[in-house]
């Protein structure tokens, strides 16, 4: 009989929920495409109706072949914050969210029944390894600072908000990664490393624990995840700042999904 011990457990506890979560029907597995929204009424495909962006807005006229909160409508606007997403239309069973990007307002498909969810067989990862379970050490910046940076698609450019470093040491090199904000205390690190384009996606990202009162920080690489791009060709997702690159195969964590 086989003892699991409570980092382990805790990885299996971690990894499945992060499996159900990418599997939900409208999750990152259920997107089938992504659209920019013209400045003159026109069509998009696998949709109803005229689309366009006018006055702020994104505009749809369909001729109630689209539901909003259940209700037929003819024409409707909606407007999103940027880089936020509204679960804003139904055709179907299949949801339309609207996303502002780079200035730029897109829809997303998202379809239960996409060929990535029901191909879907769970995330491949490296085998549990506490010695990537590193500790480092954060310093903030004196105000957030916004950060130009490339991303999934060769079209967008996007603006992520910095606030500090981590220093962390991996081998017998010392690194500095530009940190973004996560939540409850937490950073999130995007990153390269040595794995990337063979063994994992062009790059990964890994939130942190808790920052503690002396700035110390766990980065746990074992959780180190794909972002959407990795799943689907319709991501946008920003890329890692100019500058956190890992000089090592980092070989913990979620793998290129095939």
């Amino acid at each position: 009989m086989s003892i699991v011990s409570d980092l382990e457990q805790d990885w299996q506890t971690w990894h499945a929920a992060r499996e159900e979560d990418l599997n939900t029907d409208y999750g990152w597995l259920s997107i089938v495409g992504f659209d920019w929204l013209p400045a003159e009424r026109g069509a998009l495909a696998g949709l109803p109706g005229t689309w366009w962006v006018a006055d702020g807005r994104a505009h749809v006229a369909a001729g109630g072949s689209l539901t909003l909160n259940g209700v037929p409508v003819d024409e409707t606007s909606a407007s999103v914050a940027e880089a936020g997403s509204l679960s804003w239309l139904l055709f179907g069973d299949r949801l339309i969210e609207l996303v502002l990007r780079g200035g730029r307002y897109a829809v997303r498909q998202r379809d239960p029944g996409a060929a990535t969810r029901q191909g879907f067989t769970g995330v491949p990862t490296y085998s549990l390894d506490p010695e990537w379970a590193v500790r480092g050490w954060y310093t903030p910046y004196g105000a957030p600072e916004r950060v130009e940076v490339s991303t999934a698609r060769d079209d967008l450019r996007q603006h992520v908000t910095a606030v500090g470093t981590v220093h962390l040491a991996l081998g017998d090199s010392a690194y500095e990664l530009v940190a973004t904000a996560a939540s409850d205390g937490r950073l999130s690190l995007s990153f390269h490393d040595g794995t990337n384009g063979t063994e994992t996606a062009p790059w990964r990202t890994v939130t942190t624990g808790v920052v503690e009162r002396d700035g110390s920080v766990l980065i746990d690489f074992n959780r180190a995840i794909n972002l959407p791009f990795a799943f689907t060709a319709f991501g946008t997702c920003p890329a890692p700042v100019t500058g956190n690159r890992l000089g090592v195969a980092v070989t913990a964590g979620e793998k290129k999904v095939r």
